[in-house]
């Protein structure tokens, strides 16, 4: 008994994550057999896996999936590659700040699903415009946790290198940048959210591929097990690079304590 216990405490964040999940599931599949008796409204875990493997068997999921796959990863990159040089721009010059800052907050509250008509108008049917709605939702998280990142570092640890005669550079690149990891970090992992958003708004106008395309085709046709599926597999993508997100970092940032 002692070996048990001693494997969960030393696993225990692993352990309750599984438990959690087996006990929603659980529940999920309750709610469905004796609660729910319309499968319009909802359907349980064991008819959604069984939908799961006639779609797979059927080879109807894999261009979805790829289709989000290449708008999501194209349109992530582009927004971290903005985001944080955007981010150290801004940080770095007060001039540029203020001239980025009305444009930076007007594009950040502008509403996504507003304007995805417009970016397809503007861009056509095809990739480009996808990847541009992706790239709007998730540079933001990126410019914002990079920005305060940078302008937050402590300063006492600036002062003890320029003490010992350090120059801007090497302030920047040994002090400055390290302390704004953990923040540029949590930057790349929140965008990862609001990324497969876009890429599901994205969708919604004029596709004809894609997980957004295919729950919003099921669910227009009653077909509630195999909109659930695609809402299943976008949870599952995210969280996987959530958690792939959160390992880079304990990898970058080892000395940053990790509470998520």
């Amino acid at each position: 008994m002692s070996a048990i216990t001693s494997i969960y405490r030393a696993h225990e964040k692993k352990f309750d994550a599984v438990i959690s999940v087996i006990l929603g599931l659980m529940i999920w599949q309750l709610v469905d057999s004796f609660f729910i008796r319309n499968p319009l409204v909802l359907v349980g875990p064991s008819r959604v896996i069984q939908s799961f493997l006639n779609l797979v068997s059927r080879g109807v999921l894999a261009r979805h999936v790829y289709a989000t796959f290449v708008e999501f990863i194209l349109g992530y990159l582009v927004g971290v590659v903005i985001g944080i040089g955007l981010g150290v721009a801004m940080a770095l010059s007060r001039r540029t700040r203020e001239i980025l800052s009305p444009w930076v907050m007007i594009w950040y509250n502008a509403p996504i699903i507003l304007l995805a008509p417009l970016f397809i108008t503007a861009f056509g049917l095809g990739l480009a415009s996808k990847v541009v709605i992706v790239f709007i939702a998730a540079v933001f998280p990126v410019l914002f946790n990079t920005y305060t990142g940078l302008t937050t570092v402590d300063g006492r640890l600036v002062e003890a290198v320029r003490a010992f005669g350090g120059n801007s550079k090497q302030i920047f690149f040994k002090v400055t940048v390290p302390g704004a990891l953990p923040l540029m970090m949590t930057g790349l992992r929140l965008s990862v959210g609001r990324a497969l958003v876009g890429a599901i708004v994205s969708e919604f106008f004029g596709a004809r591929a894609g997980i957004g395309f295919f729950i919003t085709a099921a669910s227009e046709a009653f077909r509630t097990a195999e909109a659930l599926v695609g809402v299943v597999l976008l949870a599952i993508g995210g969280y996987v690079t959530f958690e792939v997100l959160k390992y880079a970092e304990r990898k970058i940032a080892p000395w940053y304590e990790h509470r998520v």
